[in-house]
């Protein structure tokens, strides 16, 4: 048996119940037991309460907090901060699952390696199908152990997944911004980088993706505001020098021109957002630079992001300008 050490696994929780107990009792059934799992109820309107509730009653490890609802999960992420107890953390949402040894297998992985951040296999999970992909170490190898740098390069184009087992310590150094529903896309990054060590385990993540419910598969007027995480992550990149800066780039360019063509045919109830979103859309086109350094850009990434960015950029002019 691997040496305990005190995993705290948080979940925020909005209106969950149809997945919510299944990934509860997934967690509940590992052959790991030195855990706490905090669960943030974001005021729920169904059942979620109630089910929390129940498993914390018949599960110590089990703990519930309710706050006012409002806000992305980063400000669930900033509420619950403050009561992490455990020297690692791992992230779920409420409809996915955990393998039966999934903690036990990444604890295991981060005693050999003595990594701060550890990556299991993780399945992009449908529920009825039985080939669904995985993404497992770095091209189906999970013997490297990267530094932080070559981490976050991998994870640029998500050559690895972003579910990480990582130090408490490095977690809460990081700055959970409340104006970007994907906030995880830049925190994960930066938790990459700033990780000595990043290692790969056994046991599997099922990452739902058969829930239309989900925030990240709805179009709202959020996916807006992912404009910002984009050019964090593009900033991140480019201030430290790493590879694949230029695609970084591009990939803030092309999501660009996504919420341009959006933009069109979207209609906002509130002028106010309306507003705010053309004032985003003014200030990153000046950070785009001039026509030449977007030509850089263009031959410095790869092909299939040069394909993309020109037939978005052709489906505007044709479509909406």
């Amino acid at each position: 048996m691997v040496e305990d050490i005190l995993i705290t696994i948080f979940i925020p929780v909005y209106n969950g119940e149809k997945y919510l107990e299944k990934t509860l009792q997934s967690i509940q059934n590992q052959t790991y037991t030195n855990f706490e799992v905090l669960l943030v109820d974001d005021t729920s309107t169904d059942s979620s309460f109630t089910i929390l509730s129940e498993f914390a009653k018949k599960d110590v490890r089990f703990k519930v907090f309710k706050k006012p609802n409002g806000g992305f999960v980063s400000k669930s992420w900033n509420y619950i901060l403050p009561y992490i107890k455990g020297e690692f953390v791992f992230y779920s949402s409420q409809d996915d699952l955990f393998s039966n040894d999934l903690l036990e297998e990444m604890v295991k992985r981060q005693k050999e390696t003595n990594a701060d951040s550890v990556l299991p296999d993780m399945e992009f999970y449908f529920e009825d199908k039985t080939d669904n992909s995985r993404i497992i170490g770095v091209d189906d190898n999970r013997e490297f152990v990267l530094s932080g740098k070559a981490a976050c390069e991998y994870s640029l184009q998500w050559q690895i997944h972003g579910f990480t087992l990582s130090r408490t310590a490095l977690v809460k150094e990081e700055i959970y911004y409340e104006d970007a529903f994907d906030t995880d896309e830049y925190i994960t990054r930066e938790i990459l980088f700033k990780s000595h060590k990043v290692a790969f385990s056994k046991g599997v993540f099922y990452y739902r993706q058969d829930n239309s419910n989900a925030i990240t598969k709805i179009f709202t007027e959020k996916n807006f505001y992912s404009i910002l995480t984009k050019k964090r992550v593009s900033d991140l990149f480019v201030n430290n020098n790493l590879k694949n800066k230029f695609e970084s780039q591009i990939i803030v360019f092309q999501f660009y021109l996504y919420l341009r063509s959006k933009y069109k045919t979207f209609h906002f109830a509130s002028p106010t957002k309306k507003n705010e979103i053309k004032l985003l859309f003014e200030n990153f086109k000046k950070d785009l630079g001039s026509i030449q350094s977007l030509v850089k850009t263009l031959r410095n990434a790869n092909g299939k992001l040069i394909f993309k960015t020109l037939y978005l950029w052709l489906k505007i002019r044709l479509f909406t300008l």
